[in-house]
């Protein structure tokens, strides 16, 4: 089993593991990022499915497929052919106005801009990485670290043991590449890894003379019109080229079509082509991923001729070059790679041949009003009208929104119970912040023994206090959220250094006994996590169970009780942790805790 050399170091895992510890939130960094946000936007021209050849019946049955499939959790889907679009939209809280996080799908960008830069002369793909930054090279450089060629990370074939943890716990990422010695001879094997991708950034940067936005900017963006754009930096203030591209459906559809196009976007060729068809082409093989089984210039190929541009948590773009289809993704699902139950119900309707069957010209308009009505019912967070002939577009809508206001009634009456007390979590904490905000941006967990409640005519103010810290007489820290009933209040907190946006919602449930519940949907729409508080109501206490998504349990799960992928490594933790490892996690990352009503004080 190969695991990472800083998973041996007992420093390295003490950092690492500093974040998930409860600070105050002035220690919270600040989060940079370069920024475009005055580029003319091209909207997409929207055609009709019988008008591109399209079968509105099955894209009808994808839609409802990924819908109701937990497992795809999506959140966001836009549909294009042939630079015509189809569709593209978002289920609430999240939209186009507040660009979402694109994972590893941005890995796609970094290589376009490598080409661009090939292009020019700046580089060749053959030059090694040290090349750039002799600085760093010393008689302990190891012998393989001098082997490695700018391909070797577009391709993932570095076999570098630096890893993502580097991210966590190094402010030098560049240093820290270029000092930690390969698991494999450069070349030799595919080990997927971001660090690859941000050395490609570090090398762009170096060779421009500008950040990655800059140099892309009249190249890329402002060519195909995408605009509100922004990308998370590194400590040295260089785009982190593996993650944290932020943008919006629409633009992840332009650069799949940029691809299909081999780089050309509305008839103008931006790039020559053998470039991109250079960047498409099957480099290497490799078996982390059971669905994309081929690898060319951080793409991931499909079979039947497609090939994706791949994030975690279900950020995808997949393509169908034959016929120029383009389809979008944001979700928060729990799984990492490629293979998963969004990308093979995608996979399949694109490789279908009904897709391309169309039936005739008036069945065909009847089953687009209804494609685009489920569509919009989505785009509501309603429910799918069911499959008939029946509920006129109108008579439906006025149904869903009849149970909205019903479930808004309910929660509000629900609160009733809460206005004005404090909930004093017995013998126990939970923790506000998603665990994945806390691992990818050192966000302390804000652990909460005290939560109180005020309503208010459209949402309930909710204050959530720290457990009390050790020192006496230090005032206990707080933040107070809005949650609308039934429907999300977008609001703006401060944590230590940094503003973060987030949505809030109260809703009615049930348990499996039937007791009385309520859901508190806390959403942070640019970073696509959630955490949900359930509020059980029993007699004379309530209960309190937390989830969040993308599922961290779930994540947990795969990790400890079978195969998952370090460091592009395929391995087994089963029976090989601590059980004092496994109890934490059942017990601490999704808790379950009882709660009494403490004396009154106003929120």
């Amino acid at each position: 089993m190969n695991i990472p050399r800083q998973f041996y170091g007992i420093n390295y895992l003490s950092r690492l593991l500093n974040n998930f510890h409860d600070t105050d939130l002035s220690e919270y960094p600040k989060l940079e990022f370069h920024e475009i946000e005055d580029i003319e936007e091209l909207p997409l021209e929207k055609k009709d499915t019988g008008s591109l050849g399209i079968n509105a019946e099955e894209l009808s049955g994808l839609l409802r497929r990924l819908v109701t499939d937990r497992r795809c959790a999506l959140d966001g889907l836009a549909i294009a052919k042939d630079e015509k679009l189809i569709f593209a939209g978002y289920r609430p809280p999240y939209s186009a106005s507040t660009p979402h996080i694109t994972n590893s799908t941005c890995k796609t960008v970094i290589a376009i801009g490598i080409m661009f830069a090939i292009s020019e002369g700046r580089l060749k793909k053959e030059d090694t990485v040290l090349s750039f930054f002799p600085e760093y090279e010393t008689m302990l450089t190891p012998k393989y670290v001098k082997q490695i060629t700018v391909e070797h990370l577009l391709t993932m074939t570095s076999g570098t043991k630096c890893n993502e943890v580097t991210a966590v716990v190094e402010a030098n990422w560049v240093k820290a590449f270029l000092l930690t010695d390969c698991q494999y001879e450069p070349g030799s094997r595919f080990i997927y890894n971001s660090m690859n991708t941000y050395m490609l950034s570090a090398i762009l940067t170096k060779v421009t003379g500008k950040s990655v936005m800059d140099y892309l900017r009249k190249r890329f963006f402002a060519p195909l019109g995408i605009n509100h754009i922004k990308w998370e930096l590194c400590p040295m203030g260089i785009e982190r080229g593996g993650w944290g591209l932020h943008i919006s459906l629409e633009g992840m559809l332009k650069i799949g079509m940029f691809l299909a196009n081999d780089g050309a976007f509305q008839g103008k060729q931006l790039i020559p082509v053998p470039y991109i068809r250079q960047m498409k082409q099957i480099t290497v093989s490799q078996d982390v991923d059971e669905l994309a089984t081929e690898y060319g210039y951080q793409l991931w190929h499909l079979p039947d001729g497609l090939y994706m541009l791949s994030g975690m948590y279900g950020q995808h773009v997949i393509i169908d070059e034959k016929h120029g289809l383009v389809v979008a993704t944001n979700a928060h699902s729990d799984k990492m790679f490629p293979d998963s139950m969004l990308v093979r119900h995608i996979t399949a309707c694109m490789t279908d041949k009904k897709l391309y069957q169309q039936k005739p010209a008036m069945r065909e308009k009847t089953a687009y009003h209804k494609l685009m009505q489920e569509f919009q019912a989505f785009c509501n967070d309603w429910g799918l009208p069911k499959v008939s002939k029946e509920a006129p577009s109108i008579l439906y809508a006025i149904k869903q929104k009849k149970l909205k206001e019903a479930d808004i009634l309910k929660v509000k009456d629900m609160f009733s119970l809460f206005d004005g007390k404090r909930l004093h979590i017995d013998q126990a904490s939970i923790k506000l912040f998603p665990y994945m905000l806390q691992g990818m941006y050192q966000c302390p967990p804000f652990v909460v023994t005290d939560i109180a409640f005020k309503k208010q005519e459209n949402t309930i103010k909710i204050c959530f206090y720290k457990e009390r810290n050790k020192k006496e007489n230090e005032k206990r820290e707080y933040l107070i959220i809005e949650a609308g009933y039934g429907k999300y209040c977008h609001q703006t907190i401060t944590l230590g250094q940094d503003k973060q946006e987030i949505a809030v919602k109260a809703y009615p449930a049930t348990d499996e006994d039937g007791h009385s519940v309520i859901k508190l949907d806390i959403v942070f729409p640019a970073a696509g996590f959630s955490r949900i508080i359930k509020f059980f109501i029993l007699e004379n206490r309530i209960g309190i169970e937390c989830q969040e998504y993308p599922d961290m349990w779930a994540i947990a799960g795969q990790v400890l009780y079978g195969e998952t992928t370090l460091a592009g490594t395929k391995i087994d933790l089963t029976d090989k942790l601590p059980e004092s490892v496994r109890v934490f996690v059942e017990h601490k990352v999704e808790p379950n805790v009882n709660g009494y009503f403490a004396e009154h004080r106003k929120v």
